[in-house]
């Protein structure tokens, strides 16, 4: 059993020391820092903390916004991602979250819960208001590039002759756009691709 720590601070103006000492005095063994934004999911040293683990280690925050600052649902993916390699997690400033007893497995499972279902309930009222948006007339997506009559002149350019990039130039717009138009025009209505 091993007993990390991580200690982290956002920019390279601030420093560690203070996260050090305190991870120091909570008694851990090996301590990984960095100095990287919190909503950078892609943090070298928490990436090698998670693969070093092993089933019975600790690992020691000064607080869980160390870990991440992605929000609850980014959170526990990390905290989840800690756990089921077998670890166990526990914070300095929060003292519920700390999963090394019963306890706070029970607690952080609740807030486990309570951020599931939260998340649930946030997809289903979004859900449900895009589809009464919908029955409103509302169009979703990007606005089309080109109107319906500058589609159709596009297509008889092309048709006429016209390379996709040189019709693409003509209408100022990228060949990729005028590629879906002549594709759309083989199997369907042209004027609904943009």
């Amino acid at each position: 059993m091993t007993i990390f720590g991580y200690a982290r601070v956002s920019t390279s103006g601030q420093e560690l020391d203070i996260q050090i000492a305190q991870l120091e005095a909570a008694g851990c063994e090996r301590i990984l820092c960095e100095k990287q934004s919190g909503l950078n999911d892609h943090r070298r040293e928490l990436a090698r903390l998670l693969r070093r683990l092993r089933k019975g280690d600790i690992v020691i925050v000064p607080a869980l916004d160390r870990l991440t600052r992605g929000g609850p649902f980014r959170m526990l993916s990390v905290l989840a991602d800690i756990t089921s390699r077998g670890a166990t997690y526990r914070s300095l400033a929060e003292p519920w979250a700390d999963t090394t007893h019963e306890l706070g497995e029970v607690l952080a499972a609740l807030v486990g819960y309570i951020a599931r279902k939260t998340r649930e309930d946030i997809i289903r009222r979004t859900t449900a208001g895009r589809e009464r948006a919908r029955q409103n007339g509302v169009r979703f997506g990007r606005k089309p590039k080109l109107t319906p009559a500058e589609r159709k002149a596009a297509l008889e350019l092309y048709f006429a002759g016209q390379t996709q990039k040189a019709v693409a130039m003509a209408f100022h717009v990228s060949s990729s756009t005028i590629s879906r138009i002549c594709s759309s025009s083989a199997g369907g209505d042209p004027l609904k691709a943009s």
